[in-house]
């Protein structure tokens, strides 16, 4: 059965919905059986603040955010719509956030070497994840590199803990896919960032068993449904 790909962010939401819900979201994942919708949420309503706080994290610099705030606030201010006003309100407030922040602190060294980012999809229990981090890097000694990443997400509705942990593991999965053979991929620096309230979950606490895990789970219930 050919399937849909399947975004992340839409396994989050599965485990919220009704069993009914759960039978209507499998069949549009069905290709050829319904309208192909199922997308990873959201579109571009968070694009400019997601961007802004992926380019400052690469970067290390904050002067992309206070750029951002401007632009964003010049559109804002131009706008009449008040649904668009609120899309661009929002997204200032949560770059707001990151004038001051020190983004040293999801850097797992001082100096990362950032890396192409292969196919974001994903075989995974039968299931064609889609896997769309922001940035992958690697960083160490020449003999020994390690690889991380940092994924920044945001939800209207609002992430749990548990939900960041899916994040986490699917992002190391995608990593030990794609790049087990030449780097050490590193758990803790598999980094999830909520960026509404700057939540952080790394790999590491699912491992550790501070955060269950779910992915598998997850994805077994909607085979059941398939």
């Amino acid at each position: 059965m050919a399937l849909e790909k399947l975004p992340v962010k839409k396994l989050v939401e599965f485990r919220r919905l009704s069993k009914n819900r759960k039978v209507t979201f499998t069949n549009k994942l069905k290709v050829g059986k319904k309208p192909a919708i199922i997308s990873d949420g959201g579109g571009n309503y968070w694009v400019r603040s997601v961007s802004a706080i992926s380019n400052a994290f690469k970067e290390n610099d904050n002067s992309c955010i206070t750029d951002k705030i401007e632009e964003i606030t010049n559109l804002h201010d131009i706008n009449q719509r008040s649904q668009t006003k609120t899309m661009y309100k929002r997204n200032i407030d949560i770059l707001d956030k990151y004038r001051d922040f020190d983004f040293t602190l999801w850097r797992p060294s001082s100096s990362l070497f950032f890396l192409s980012k292969p196919n974001s999809i994903l075989e995974m229990n039968g299931l064609p994840v889609q896997i769309l981090p922001n940035h992958i890097f690697s960083y160490g000694a020449k003999n020994s590199q390690s690889v991380g990443g940092i994924w920044f997400v945001v939800w209207q509705d609002g992430f749990q803990s548990n939900d960041l942990g899916i994040y986490s593991e699917a992002l190391f999965r995608y990593l030990s896919s794609y790049y087990s053979k030449d780097y050490i991929i590193n758990p803790a620096a598999c980094i999830i960032v909520d960026i509404e309230n700057l939540k952080t979950i790394s790999y590491e606490e699912v491992l550790n068993g501070e955060i269950p895990t779910m992915l598998d789970d997850t994805m077994n219930s909607i085979k059941e449904y398939l």
